[in-house]
């Protein structure tokens, strides 16, 4: 049987020297509206960051662009689910049939502060060498072997079968947010960011989340 191809995933510190800002940071957010540079220029790494106070989600949509924001998704395990939440990725802007993206992964030792399991960011080599400036390592990144929105589904059936166990309710995820295993028991979900649309920045996460009786 044939092995399926699988993504390169970049370490933390690609590409090996410092940037204005570190693409495999994940410490850091791009704010959406980062994506209001002047017309026909790319957004600096100096607006990177806290520079945008939380107000909101109606004023910190993106001004430049119609897409952009933010899902929390319960696990899409149902026939047919897959195929809806790609259709809702292709509304906000998502870059899906692009294979000239990188991508950064990360996970916590803490899920009860951090409310996250995995994580990844993924970016196209135009946010690496245009917003990180990351030339001339981006340039020599390879086209990765599927799509974007094949990496989408492919990490989220990853994480399935790591915490679910074949099944909802595994008792994998049991205690991580404090439940009881009985009547509250955390169950697998997913977030989804849009980074910036414009440049092509995102991040998906797998999630407890906790289900009551």
């Amino acid at each position: 049987m044939t092995e399926p191809p699988r993504v390169t995933i970049l370490d933390f510190d690609w590409p090996g020297r410092e940037l204005p800002v570190m693409p495999g940071d994940l410490s850091q957010w791009l704010p959406q509206r980062a994506d209001q540079a002047p017309h026909g220029e790319d957004p600096e790494p100096e607006r990177y960051g806290g520079e945008y106070p939380g107000t909101g989600p109606i004023l910190e949509a993106p001004g430049a662009h119609a897409g952009g924001g933010l899902l929390y998704l319960d696990d899409p395990d149902r026939p047919g689910a897959l195929g809806k939440l790609c259709g809702a990725l292709e509304l906000m802007g998502v870059y899906l049939k692009t294979k000239t993206y990188a991508v950064f992964w990360g996970a916590t030792l803490d899920v009860m502060d951090d409310r996250y399991l995995h994580q990844v960011r993924i970016l196209t080599h135009h946010a690496l060498s245009h917003f990180f400036k990351a030339n001339p390592e981006t340039d020599a990144l390879p086209q990765q072997p599927m799509s974007v929105g094949d990496y989408i589904e492919a990490f989220i059936a990853e994480q399935q079968g790591k915490w679910n166990d074949g099944r909802r309710y595994s008792g994998v995820l049991d205690g991580m947010l404090g439940g009881d295993a009985d009547s509250a028991r955390e169950v697998l979900g997913f977030g989804f960011a849009v980074e910036s649309a414009y440049l092509g920045v995102y991040r998906l996460w797998s999630r407890p989340w906790l289900c009551s009786k």
